[in-house]
């Protein structure tokens, strides 16, 4: 397969049929009607059932009673009502947590009193191998043939959008982590509820299958210091993180909450906070069209400037491929930036990512758009924005920029002759346009080694490739 130019001026273009996938959360606290049916591991709340939440989300069913005051000993064991779902106007509500500093004198955390993972139902499978083997898009194989250790699958972590099918890949995080539980009230805990918050299985959402890098990047940090690479995941994780919060009784400070709220905010529907005297309804980000906006109609309408793909980098060697992907992007235009917020990335076969935040492709300069944007995880490259949810395949494939209006601004597609392993595929600088980088004799492999061992020159001018 090799490079294709469908027309002059504008790129071949495809059915333009993925729609905006409703990025919101169903955060569900219903007033159970007998004895709680949870899993072993749910949190010990009377009469109240938090039952398994499946993606993708709807924005109905947001519970509205605000979370319970921490004292000073676990709640009570009497039975508490939880009101159904309530919508006021156009807000969907969600739980307001109690606001409170941490106390300078806390008993200190020690992971090893958060006993974890355990294997509850004697079954050999701990809560890791249970939450591998739930979330796996695929079933998972298995050491041998006791089942007890998941070795493979199928799984998308939603902190970055990338797939992964070695589970050695995988973390399991704690949607709130352990530190962070202890100091929102945790302390108090005794040990067997705290063994509980640890293993719990009881949603979907309190334990999260996700990539090992970004995990370890999060640590116990809270929304007010780290949110998800992928801001399309931001919603969710706002909800999930006060539904996981209010089901535990866990308190927030005030930097936390001002974050929650910011990224409440990005959700494609309004989103309030129940609370006495009334609600507070945040509208739809900007950014984020709602559920029900139809996606843009591909046209070939001319483009007043242009972008030019100069640069893949589909088959690293230094690292994994899920980690080590990533294409440059030239503005030609020596005056003016190029604002990518609502465009764009399509692959062929129908695979899109959103460009959410704002990222600008400088006059006459370059900007480096990568899977993985952490550095320790990509082999040392300096990405301008990590899009996440898209993979280049090593036996050729397409990568067409799209902006809002639906026009394809730069298709380029490559063949397997075209990819080179450890190294990245090349423009010749005095090929720079959209028309020029349609022949594949103005492609090369890069020389120029990068500091990881593989070659390529991203953010950078390329090699000549005579």
């Amino acid at each position: 397969m090799g490079w294709v130019k469908a027309s002059s001026g504008e790129k071949c273009l495809f059915p333009y049929c993925r729609d905006l996938a409703v990025l919101a959360t169903v955060i569900l606290l219903a007033l159970a009607a007998g004895a709680c049916n949870s899993v072993p591991g749910a949190p010990d709340l009377p009469g109240i059932e938090l039952p398994t939440i499946s993606r993708p989300f709807s924005p109905e069913g947001v519970p509205t009673t605000a979370a319970p005051v921490a004292t000073a000993t676990p709640p009570p064991a009497a039975a508490t009502e939880s009101p159904g779902p309530t919508e006021v106007g156009d807000a969907i509500l969600v739980p307001r947590l109690e606001i409170a500093g941490i106390p300078a004198d806390l008993p200190a955390y020690s992971r090893n009193d958060w006993k974890h993972w355990n294997d509850t139902d004697k079954d050999c499978q701990d809560t890791r191998a249970e939450v591998l083997i739930e979330e796996s898009a695929v079933p998972p194989t298995f050491k041998n043939q006791e089942r007890c250790r998941v070795i493979s699958g199928l799984w998308e972590g939603p902190y970055t959008g990338q797939s992964f099918t070695e589970a050695s890949d995988v973390d399991i995080d704690h949607l709130v982590p352990l530190k962070n539980a202890h100091l929102s009230g945790g302390w108090q805990w005794d040990a067997d509820r705290r063994e509980d918050y640890a293993n719990s299985m009881a949603t979907d959402y309190h334990l999260v299958a996700v990539e090992k890098y970004a995990n370890r990047a999060k640590g116990a940090r809270g929304p007010e210091e780290w949110q998800p690479p992928d801001e399309t995941y931001h919603c969710q994780y706002a909800r999930d993180w006060i539904a996981v919060k209010a089901a535990w009784d866990l308190t927030a400070t005030a930097a936390e909450w001002d974050a929650l709220e910011a990224m409440l905010a990005r959700c494609p529907f309004a989103v309030g906070t129940g609370e006495e005297g009334g609600t507070i309804a945040l509208p739809p980000s900007p950014t984020m069209a709602p559920p029900d906006t139809p996606p843009p109609t591909l046209t070939t309408a001319p483009f007043l400037g242009s972008l030019v793909i100069t640069e893949i980098m589909p088959d690293p060697s230094a690292v994994r491929d899920a980690a080590g992907e990533w294409f440059e992007v030239y503005n030609p235009d020596g005056d003016e930036g190029v604002n990518l917020q609502g465009w764009s990335i399509l692959r062929e076969g129908g695979d899109e990512h959103r460009i959410r935040a704002e990222v600008v492709v400088p006059p006459g300069g370059y900007i480096v758009m990568a899977r993985n944007g952490a550095e320790s995880a990509n082999g040392g490259i300096a990405a301008d924005y990590e899009y996440g949810s898209i993979s280049l395949t090593n036996d050729g494939d397409v990568i067409q920029l799209v902006e809002p209006a639906g026009r394809v601004v730069d298709r380029v597609e490559y063949g397997e002759d075209l990819v080179f392993p450890g190294a990245s595929t090349s423009l010749d600088p005095g090929s720079l346009d959209a028309d020029a980088n349609d022949d594949a004799a103005n492609w090369c492999r890069a020389t120029t080694a990068l500091p990881n061992g593989d070659f390529g020159t991203p953010g950078k001018e390329n090699g000549a490739c005579r």
